[in-house]
């Protein structure tokens, strides 16, 4: 913000100078002392400018994927802060991840909790346990914290919820779950299907419009197709990244994932309403996409400051899952959304809280709920195996 407001009273500075100099000739006497001075303050109007659009550009482009926390809007970075438990880059106890063979970097810090704010002064060794899950974690189990700690490359190998535990030189345990989701079947939804080899062009799924609400997850699938036939290329492996090139506020959550054949972002969410340009690469050489992002207020979507916890049991389910508030709260309307943001079930007026869902096929879908007096659950996520 600060850099954007640099960068307009610059631009009033220059257009300033630049009518007095025109119009020094015929209403204006400057003598020629005055004249350089007003020539060399455009010319440092200008440089300074320059300087500010490149800075506003690199942080556009590149900071919203870095590995350094300290880069990210709303994660401060000092060598006073307090030592008081473990900072993520995801937030809340439960990290949506996704499908199993596929990474989505993360890092963790220690520092104040409340305020995000990172210790860049602490150094040490963290080490990583499983203590539950459906499968196994692929991927280093320990390594150092230097200011943070960034792991890139864990994969699962079986969809549902892990229990992890982060052990910090003995100073700190922290538990956290993963709940990694089912893989998204998507050949399926593409006209042309499947083959092996000759993508060059990003292919975004979204679903739903591109609509989502302020801080909801919005989930997007990417692949690679062949721009002459269609088909989606089943052999990409590189890293994605997601990047904002225009809108209100800012994206935040995970923006950078890797693995292959195609990934599903579960960790993306927007602070404000309005429309978002999002730009879709790779580290490869395919071609890029964009798509357009409709974010609207909270009153119409899924999440309301005032707002209750949704839980759903069990969860992966095969038939039945019962989906309640947390404070006890009747369920007065309930949608459910397929992994690409698409509605697909929608309840009122539900008398049980328990919902025979066994006709959708095996997925990941995301849930939410309102209840009578007006309280809304946040987006969760529900795995039909």
């Amino acid at each position: 913000m600060f850099l954007k407001l640099l960068c307009v009273f610059f631009v009033f500075l220059e257009m300033f100078c630049c009518i007095i100099l025109r119009l020094r000739t015929h209403y204006i006497n400057l003598d020629l002392q005055v004249q350089d001075q007003f020539i060399m303050v455009k010319k440092i109007s200008r440089l300074i400018l320059l300087v500010a659009f490149l800075i506003l550009f690199v942080h556009t482009s590149f900071g919203q994927f870095s590995t350094n926390p300290c880069s990210i809007d709303g994660v401060y970075c000092n060598d006073t802060a307090e030592r008081n438990g473990v900072i993520y880059s995801f937030h809340g106890e439960i990290f949506k991840y996704p499908a199993p063979g596929t990474s989505m970097p993360f890092w963790i810090a220690v520092g104040d909790v409340s305020s995000r704010t990172i210790d860049t002064t602490f150094v040490s060794p963290v080490a990583v346990t499983v203590l539950s899950g459906p499968g196994s974690l692929q991927g280093p189990l320990a390594q150092n914290i230097s200011k943070y700690s960034h792991f890139d490359d864990w994969k699962f190998t079986a969809s549902g919820v892990y229990e992890i535990e982060f052990s910090i030189a003995g100073l700190f345990k922290d538990t956290v779950f993963f709940e990694v989701a089912e893989e998204v079947d998507f050949c399926s939804q593409v006209p042309a299907g499947c083959t092996d080899g000759g993508g060059d062009l990003v292919y975004p799924s979204t679903g739903n419009g591109g609509i989502i609400p302020v801080d909801a997850i919005f989930p997007i699938t990417v692949g690679v197709v062949n721009r002459l036939t269609g088909q989606l290329d089943s052999s990409f492996h590189s890293y994605v990244y997601l990047t904002q090139l225009s809108g209100p506020g800012d994206m935040y959550g995970t923006l950078m994932m890797y693995g292959g054949r195609w990934l599903t972002f579960t960790d993306v969410r927007f602070d404000e309403e309005g429309t978002y340009l999002i730009e879709i690469s790779t580290a490869a050489s395919h071609t890029p996409d964009t798509i357009t992002v409709d974010v609207v207020s909270s009153s119409n979507g899924v999440r309301d400051i005032n707002s209750s916890s949704l839980t759903l049991f069990p969860n992966p389910f095969n038939d039945a899952v019962t989906i309640k508030f947390e404070n006890g709260e009747t369920i007065e309307k309930l949608r459910v959304f397929n992994s690409q943001g698409k509605l697909i079930e929608q309840y009122s007026s539900i008398t049980s809280s328990s919902l025979n869902l066994s006709h959708l096929p095996k997925g990941v879908y995301f849930v939410d709920a309102v209840s009578m007096y007006g309280i809304r659950g946040e987006v969760s996520i529900l795995v039909k195996k």
